[in-house]
C-alpha cells in the first residue's frame, strides 16, 4: 500500500480547498440572511410572601416551593389575551398558538426569581411582550394566591428587572454558521484534493514517470510564460541540462535519438527548437527529421527530398528539420532511413528521429546502428496509460529507453534531475533486469 502523499495533496489542490472553504463561508452567511431574525428580552420576577404569622424561615421555603409551579401559567389564557389586548396585536396575525410559542418563564433553582423571556422577529416586539407577560403573570398569581378573607397571608410577584430592547438577534447565528459553512467547504476540498489527486492518472512529476515507467528523467521543460511569451531563457536552460543528462546517460558516443511523443502536444515546434539550440550550445550541430504524418514545422529541404537524394552540400542549414511534404509510407521509411542516417551523419554530429510510438519497424531499424530512444511526455496531459502503453511496446520489441523528456512543466516542479537517478539507469544489463519490477498498471 502506498502513502498518501500528502505534500503533493497540499501543493496541488490548495487552490480547490481555499475556493471551497470561501465558497462554504459565502453559502453559510448567505444563509444566515435568508432566515428570519429572532431577538430575545426578558423581564425578571421576584416573589415575595409577607405574613403575621409564619417566621421567615417558613415564608422562604415557602416561596421556594411555590416558585416552581408558576412558568407554565405565562401560558395561561388570561395572560395571553392580556398581551394581545396590551400590544393591540390582530388575533389572526398572532393567534394564542403563536404568542405561546414566543413565551417562556423559568424558575432559577434555589431562588425565588422568575424569569419570563419573549422571542419575537423585532426587538421592540419581544421587549413590550416580555413586559406585558411579566404584569399579568403577577396579575393572575396575586389573585389566585391571595384570600380577600384571610389578610394572614400576602404572595406578590414583583417585576424587578424590566425587559429592555436587545442590541442583535439571538439567531441566526451569523458568525457560528458562516465558520461551519467555511469548515464544510474546507472539508469539502480536502476530500476533492485528496481524490484529484489519488486518482489522477496524469504524470506531473519525476516521481509519477519512475513510478509507470521506471525509467529516469533526463528532462523537465518549463512551460512557456503567459506574462512574458517572448522569453524562453528558463526552456533554454532546461534543454541545456537534458542535452548534458543525456550524454551522461546515454553516452556520448550515441549520435542518433529516436524521439517517441507518447501523447498529443509531447512535441511541437517549441520542443524542437529547444532541442536544436541545447546542442548547439553543448557545441553539436544537429538536424531533426519528423517522419509523423502530423509534423512539426519544416527547415531547409522536405524529408521527401532527403530520401530522393541524400547528398548534404556545405551550404545545408546547421540546424535543418526535415519533415515529409507528401505522406511517406512505414515501409518506405524504414527501407531508406537507415541510408539517409548514414548520409546525414558526415554533416551532423547529432541526428533526431521523431516517429510514432506504434511506427515498429521504423523504430527497429533505426535503433539497431546504436540508436538512443527518448520519450517525450507534456505534463499534467500524458497519462499514465499512455506511458506505460509506449514503454510496454518498447520491453517487447527488447529495447530500453534511454530516458523521458517532461515537456510544459510548472516552474515549482523544477529541479535537479540529476539527483533521481539510480545506478541501474546508467547500466543498460542492469536497468534490463530491473524491468519486471516495473509498475504496469
Amino acid at each position: 500500500m502506498e502513502d498518501v502523499p500528502y505534500g503533493r495533496i497540499l501543493r496541488e489542490g490548495w487552490v480547490v480547498i481555499v475556493v471551497l472553504a470561501v465558497l462554504g463561508a459565502g453559502m453559510g452567511w448567505l444563509v444566515t440572511k435568508m432566515l428570519p431574525e429572532t431577538y430575545a428580552a426578558t423581564s425578571t420576577l421576584l416573589l415575595r410572601v409577607d405574613s403575621t404569622e409564619a417566621s421567615l424561615f417558613e415564608r422562604n421555603q415557602f416561596s421556594l416551593a411555590r416558585i416552581k409551579s408558576y412558568p407554565p401559567l405565562v401560558d395561561s389564557p388570561e395572560v395571553i389575551d392580556a398581551v394581545r389586548d396590551d400590544l393591540d396585536l390582530d388575533e389572526d396575525d398572532y393567534p394564542d398558538r403563536d404568542i405561546r410559542r414566543m413565551l417562556s418563564a423559568e424558575n432559577t433553582a434555589d431562588t425565588v426569581l422568575l424569569v419570563v423571556r419573549a422571542d419575537a422577529p423585532t426587538a421592540a416586539l419581544a421587549t413590550d411582550i416580555a413586559n406585558s407577560a411579566a404584569t399579568h403573570l403577577s396579575e393572575l398569581i396575586g389573585e389566585t394566591e391571595n384570600d380577600e378573607d384571610d389578610s394572614r397571608y400576602t404572595v406578590a410577584l414583583d417585576q424587578v428587572l424590566p425587559a429592555v430592547a436587545p442590541l442583535a438577534p439571538i439567531s441566526p447565528q451569523v458568525t457560528a454558521i458562516t465558520g461551519l459553512g467555511g469548515i464544510a467547504g474546507l472539508a469539502l476540498g480536502a476530500i476533492v484534493a485528496v481524490y484529484r489527486t489519488t486518482t489522477n492518472r496524469r504524470l506531473r512529476t519525476i516521481s509519477d514517470v519512475r513510478r509507470y515507467s521506471g525509467l529516469p528523467v533526463i528532462g523537465q521543460i518549463p512551460r512557456r510564460s503567459r506574462l512574458h511569451p517572448d522569453s524562453n531563457s528558463a526552456a533554454i536552460v532546461a534543454y541545456e541540462e537534458a542535452a548534458g543528462n543525456l550524454v551522461a546517460l546515454a553516452g556520448g558516443g550515441v549520435r542518433t535519438h529516436i524521439v517517441l511523443p507518447t501523447s498529443d502536444g509531447s512535441i511541437d515546434d517549441d520542443a524542437v527548437a529547444g532541442m536544436l539550440e541545447a546542442q548547439r550550445l553543448i557545441g553539436a550541430t544537429v538536424c531533426v527529421i519528423d517522419t509523423r504524418e502530423t509534423h512539426v514545422t519544416g527547415r531547409g529541404r522536405t524529408l521527401n527530398e532527403v530520401l530522393d537524394d541524400v547528398s548534404i552540400d556545405d551550404g545545408e542549414e546547421g540546424d535543418a528539420v526535415f519533415v515529409a511534404a507528401d505522406p511517406l509510407s512505414l515501409e518506405t521509411l524504414a527501407a531508406e532511413m537507415p541510408v539517409a542516417l548514414a548520409v546525414l551523419h558526415d554533416r551532423f554530429d547529432v541526428v533526431i528521429v521523431i516517429c510514432e510510438p506504434g511506427a515498429s519497424a521504423l523504430i527497429e531499424r533505426l535503433v539497431g546502428p546504436g540508436a538512443g530512444v527518448i520519450l517525450n511526455v507534456r505534463n499534467n496531459s500524458t497519462s499514465a496509460t499512455d506511458l506505460v502503453s509506449v514503454t510496454t511496446r518498447l520491453r517487447v520489441m527488447g529495447i530500453h529507453p534511454v530516458g523521458v523528456v517532461i515537456v510544459n512543466a510548472g516552474a515549482k516542479s523544477l529541479g535537479s534531475i540529476a539527483e533521481s537517478w539510480r545506478i541501474s539507469d546508467r547500466d543498460p544489463a542492469i536497468a534490463g533486469a530491473g524491468d519486471s519490477h516495473v509498475r504496469s498498471d
